[in-house]
């Protein structure tokens, strides 16, 4: 019963260690949410780049299979391609390390009881302030202080257990057995991670059972070279319902750190030999304070030797993962959206992600007017019906991935945002919901020209160039909609309110002249009303899409 107790103590001390790393990483994400969301732009730059931005986030969230996780639903929205996924995978396993280097560099030489509770204490004054600023700070202090406490219950169960049980002791004897011994670790590693989905936790356990003396360090090394590989399996579970390039993404993860072994385990009585040696030269003789920094020194320098012998392998790896899993024929035709839950930790990650669903959104609401503009120049009916059974199409599914947008932001509007983010959440609602409207407007302009074609309607030559004037100009409002939805600039918002100005004025001439040309004798009244309903679509969708791109300004 006794030991039931304690077991229960381990599992207690690992929960409040992974919840403390969980709050500081989501409360660091909230405080550092632009600088986050600016490196993740970074990324998609050169592989070099993509590895330097990644291992950054990574250590600020503290988190791989968060972040892995994260590079996942990137791949599976779209907002990076295969080969810059690759390079933040490499990014995010050397980011990871950071977690050992924290732990040795802090965890091992507080006193955690007297320090822990402090900052608790620190932390909730903070929060008691009510301003998102101070309460992500004591947010940060609670769960830095939650670790450190975990990390001290969970080091002072094990010792006890390991005295009254000799539980640990009996793994030394499997620690002599030659690469026999570092197969078995490395299982142990990769198991013990699965179960626990966290790596970092994983490599508390190694760090305590090699600084308490039960393991020796080249055990311990084998069980980090374990953890590296079973931290994919969230990735992994992660894209099971993911598109093909996630999967591959995925995938790419799993085949990297197998890489990794193919080659360390061989070396690893060498590499372990040359550490132990580099620390006794340097007079380190206690062992449970050099026994942690060594394996931190071989967690970091395993992940970047392995991204230095990978990277010039990229193009390979990209051939192999997309050889290993297939394109269904129908997967495009699967999902429009793909939102990943994954990204609801980080609400400044998840929002980009929303605002990349929303500019695809605008470029497909885009896509439809074209549609609805061919129309004036279609002669046969058959042709005619099939481009104008389109634009309804487009309306069905604009509708629906509204749908999705509007639900995939009110989860995010759940979450504890920053002030910033809150602001950029209205605005991409605020544009979600006019995006809506063009779309309606769209169909609008389309049904007024289907009247047209079934009345056989004729315009004369005039009508017939205001029309196209003003579709003109219409249709490079919508376009500057997406660009400044996408990459807005100071030029390119004022030329977006410049071309909605004129669209306003010459919808109102026009509109005034036609009303007017109602009480002559030639006047054709169902002519003027197509006209007016083509004039009034486009007046709206002048309107909306400049009031869409005179938004962005507010995020330059």
């Amino acid at each position: 019963m006794e030991i039931l107790i304690r077991l229960l103590n381990i599992i207690g001390s690992l929960g409040l260690f992974l919840y403390g790393m969980k709050l500081m990483s989501e409360a660091l994400q909230r405080t550092s949410g632009s600088r986050l969301r600016r490196a993740m732009g970074r990324m998609t730059a050169t592989p070099a780049a993509q590895i330097a931005s990644t291992a950054a986030v990574t250590a600020t969230v503290q988190s791989s299979s968060a972040m892995t996780v994260m590079i996942v639903g990137f791949v599976n929205a779209g907002i990076v391609n295969l080969r810059q996924a690759i390079g933040m995978v490499m990014g995010a396993n050397i980011g990871t390390t950071a977690t050992a280097w924290i732990l040795v560099l802090f965890g091992f030489t507080f006193d955690f009881s007297v320090v822990s509770i402090p900052l608790v204490g620190a932390g909730f004054a903070l929060i008691l302030l009510h301003r998102s600023r101070y309460r992500a700070a004591g947010e940060i202090l609670i769960g830095f202080a939650l670790m450190l406490f975990g990390l001290g219950v969970l080091q002072s169960v094990m010792g006890s257990i390991a005295i009254r049980t000799g539980l640990f002791q009996s793994l030394t004897a499997y620690a002599g057995l030659g690469y026999l011994s570092a197969i078995l670790f490395l299982l142990i590693g990769i198991v013990l991670t699965a179960i626990l989905q966290s790596s970092s936790a994983t490599i508390v356990l190694t760090i305590i059972l090699c600084q308490n003396g039960w393991i020796p360090f080249e055990a311990g090394a084998a069980m980090v070279l374990g953890e590296n590989l079973g931290t994919t399996l969230t990735a992994n579970l992660a894209a099971i319902r993911a598109n093909t390039s996630a999967r591959r993404a995925a995938l790419f993860h799993t085949l990297f750190n197998v890489t990794g072994l193919l080659w360390a385990v061989p070396l690893l009585p060498w590499i372990s030999a040359g550490i132990c040696g580099l620390f006794g030269r340097d007079g380190l003789s206690d062992t449970a304070t050099a026994l942690p920094l060594m394996l931190a020194l071989f967690h970091t320098g395993f992940n970047l030797v392995n991204v230095f012998l990978c990277v010039g392998l990229i193009p390979a790896f990209m051939r192999l993962v997309t050889r290993l899993v297939r394109r269904t024929p129908d997967e495009s035709r699967r999902r429009l959206v793909a939102f990943d839950s994954g990204f609801l930790s980080s609400p400044e990650l998840a929002l980009l992600q929303a605002r990349n669903e929303v500019t695809n959104q605008a470029k497909r609401v885009f896509k439809m007017f074209d549609m609805a503009r061919s129309l004036t120049a279609i002669a046969q009916t058959q042709e005619f019906h099939e481009v104008y059974a389109r634009v309804e199409k487009y309306a069905r599914i604009t509708e629906r991935v509204e749908r999705e947008i509007v639900g995939y932001l009110s989860q995010i509007a759940s979450q504890d945002n920053s002030e910033r983010a809150i602001r950029r959440l209205q605005l991409l609602f605020r544009a979600i919901a006019r995006i809506g409207l063009i779309s309606r407007e769209n169909l609008s302009l389309a049904r007024a020209l289907r009247t047209r074609k079934e009345h056989d309607l004729w315009f004369g030559p005039e009508w017939r160039e205001r029309s196209e004037r003003l579709l003109g100009l219409t249709e490079q409002a919508l376009y500057l909609m997406t660009t400044n939805l996408e990459t807005p600039t100071d030029e390119t918002v004022e030329e977006a309110r410049e071309i909605g100005r004129r669209i306003e004025e010459l919808c109102t001439t026009w509109r005034d002249e036609q009303l007017r040309a109602a009480a002559g004798p030639d006047y054709k009244p169902l002519a003027g009303i197509v006209f007016l309903e083509s004039i009034a679509a486009c007046r709206e969708l002048g309107r909306t899409s400049e009031s869409v791109s005179a938004a962005q300004a507010e995020v330059l």
